[in-house]
């Protein structure tokens, strides 16, 4: 029995490394033109790989601008989540790098739970490779909480950060969450066990099909591994990462996002921030409403440069 499951997962594993990042690659080459906008056809994506101690990270990057962003994503997602967006804000003159988090998308499986520190890390270490030393970073869900650890760690490599859905829980909620069972990836002969995902994610999600539909992909993408980012995300102390802060911060929310309920947490926490309410009916409003996201991005970068934050007197 046990060489039956091992068997299996190596074949999955055999199967996602050599047929998925070649339909990954065509589906993001298409998800780079925004239907409906004008598209410079000279844009195009480049796309590599960088040694980190966590293996090797994929990457995507689109756009020549001055100003480079890094997009941080949340799991199970990976590049693809921003592969619209990035194009807009090419765009608007923007620079922008989208890596894929270690255990996801194209980069390196692996084979024990990584926490947010060793996430933040590896990208460190991805853009020290590539000579980036300073940047705008960009984090939803899990990627907010992966730059503000990058934040906290190095702040003099930020410029700015903006994040979008901050996972600031309570110690109830990481409870709860981190005491659920893994959800079961093994296949059933009649295909139901893809409709149950469907179904869950339909419970809560809004948003396009598509964006549900690479929800549902991603995870599978992932394999068995896949909650290892969200076991990092509700370990990790949001709270005292936060008060650490020490650079322009800017905090994006809408109504539709999942983690909107701890945009007033944060802002009690942090008043000192800059906040943004966004107008969007999305879950997941970066790969829905790339447009109107990126436009709200671009007018917060300016008042995101403008802050200057000094440490927070906690003496009272």
């Amino acid at each position: 029995m046990k060489s039956s499951r091992f068997h299996y997962w190596h074949l999955t594993a055999l199967l996602i490394s050599t047929l998925v990042p070649v339909y990954i690659d065509k589906v993001a080459a298409e998800l780079t033109v925004v239907p409906g906008m004008p598209f410079a056809h000279d844009l195009r994506a480049k796309r590599g790989y960088v040694d980190t101690p966590l293996g090797q990270l994929h990457y995507q990057q689109v756009g020549s601008g001055s100003k480079l962003i890094v997009l941080l994503h949340q799991v199970p997602w990976f590049h693809i989540y921003y592969s619209h967006a990035q194009t807009a804000l090419a765009e608007q003159g923007l620079r922008s790098i989208a890596f894929d988090l270690p255990g996801y998308g194209l980069s390196d499986r692996l084979t024990t739970p990584p926490n947010i520190a060793d996430y933040a890390e590896a990208i460190h270490a991805g853009l020290d490779e590539l000579g980036i030393d300073t940047a705008i970073f960009l984090g939803h869900h899990t990627g907010a909480a992966v730059g503000v650890e990058i934040a906290r760690q190095q702040p003099q490599r930020v410029d700015c950060l903006l994040l979008h859905g901050v996972p600031l829980y309570s110690h109830s909620e990481q409870a709860k969450r981190l005491a659920k069972p893994h959800w079961d990836q093994k296949p059933s002969a009649d295909g139901q066990y893809l409709a149950r995902r469907w179904q869950y994610l339909s419970q809560f999600m809004v948003g396009s099909d598509a964006s549900r539909h690479w929800s549902l992909l991603t995870m599978f993408v992932a394999g068995p591994t896949e909650w290892y980012g969200h076991n990092a995300v509700f370990l990790y102390d949001m709270g005292a990462g936060l008060l650490e802060l020490e650079v322009p911060v800017s905090v994006l929310g809408n109504t539709a996002d999942l983690l909107d309920y701890t945009f007033e947490r944060v802002r009690k926490l942090r008043p000192d921030f800059n906040y943004r309410r966004l107008n969007s009916d999305s879950s997941n409003m970066p790969f829905d409403e790339p447009i109107a996201w990126v436009s709200s991005v671009a007018d917060e970068l300016g008042t995101c440069h403008s802050g200057s934050l000094l440490p927070l007197d906690l003496t009272d």
